[in-house]
């Protein structure tokens, strides 16, 4: 074989490779021995990570296609004939067997942001997941569901990025290495204490439980630039590019009661109570009309049986569930 029969070879094994890496990613929730075996096949070569996005950007587009307007629509996602055709035709093959409509709406829903934070993640938790990490230095991160950080300890700052979700610090005292959360832009500096973090999006808030921590947004050097001190039974919060609010007094007891087993909901409109309870399970509950006609959700919740919760508050409600894959509740 001479060397560009050789390279077409090499070239197609690497894009059959990538597309297999994007079928078994759609087919459920990978795991964190799925994603270390990605990162490492990624990190091999350019070419690897130039297949694999031309790959998922082509589920992504099926995903939304399918979403939006069935299975009839899949094999419009790529036009021209040719290899056009029989990628559409090997596509079709391929969702159809990892689950029609239902594996292409989690493909949808894995390829948003959820991909690229789990590759940069280096401790993370799927929906209804929780788990306790010990860093380096002895300080615990209790990570709540669907959240995703990322550790960078040095000799002079212990650093960890909340990439999304929500996690409880427990920091070890090193008066010679500061211990900074980053989240939506802003940095929480621990002054030896445990404290919650929530970020999401272009906004985080912050609880703590023991302590004081300091709160500063923008984390950049900036005009608007702006710092609160909490102490214990103080929360705040800011969003992207903003000061923090200033601090106010709430219970400490509640900051984390997601480590019991419950979500508590406390006065919330039905639309933001079940964006709540979405966070604690896989795929997406979508109300069909606006949340704001209906009364306020308040309960504790059971961390391990949330299509029950869900079940009861659309009763109360007058509204029906259609669980139309297991990734898609519609109340109507």
């Amino acid at each position: 074989m001479n060397d560009h029969g050789q390279d077409h070879s090499e070239h197609e094994e690497t894009v059959a490779a990538a597309r297999d890496w994007v079928v078994h990613l759609t087919s459920g929730d990978p795991t964190a021995e799925d994603l270390r075996r990605l990162k490492s096949w990624l990190a091999q070569s350019p070419s690897h990570r130039e297949a694999f996005e031309k790959e998922r950007l082509f589920w992504q587009r099926l995903g939304g296609l399918a979403a939006a307007s069935g299975p009839r629509t899949w094999g419009e996602a790529r036009g021209g004939a040719g290899e056009g055709r029989r990628a559409r035709r090997r596509t079709g093959r391929r969702l159809l067997a990892a689950g029609g409509l239902a594996a292409c709406l989690a493909a949808f829903v894995l390829f948003g942001d959820w991909l690229g934070t789990a590759l940069r993640a280096d401790h993370r938790t799927a929906e209804g997941e929780q788990e306790t990490v010990t860093l380096p230095d002895g300080s615990r991160v209790h990570l709540n569901t669907d959240t995703a950080v990322v550790v960078a300890y040095g000799e002079a700052e212990r650093r960890v990025g909340l990439l999304r979700g929500e996690a409880l610090f427990e920091v070890s005292a090193d008066p010679a290495r500061p211990f900074r959360v980053t989240a939506a832009g802003g940095v929480v500096e621990a002054v030896g204490t445990a404290f919650v973090v929530r970020g999401g999006g272009a906004a985080a808030s912050v609880a703590v439980t023991e302590g004081r921590v300091r709160v500063t947004s923008p984390a950049e050097d900036s005009p608007a630039r702006a710092t609160v001190l909490a102490a214990r039974g103080q929360r705040t919060g800011y969003r992207s590019g903003r000061p923090p609010r200033p601090a106010e007094a709430f219970d400490p007891a509640t900051a984390a009661v997601w480590r019991q087993g419950l979500i508590v909901i406390d006065d919330l409109p039905l639309d933001r109570a079940l964006a709540e309870l979405d966070r604690y399970r896989p795929g997406r509950i979508v109300l069909m009309a606006g949340g704001g006609d209906y009364r306020a959700v308040s309960g504790a919740f059971d961390v391990g049986n949330v299509d029950a919760a869900i079940a009861g508050i659309a009763a109360t409600h007058g509204l029906s569930v259609t669980e139309l894959t297991p990734y898609l509740l519609i109340l109507r």
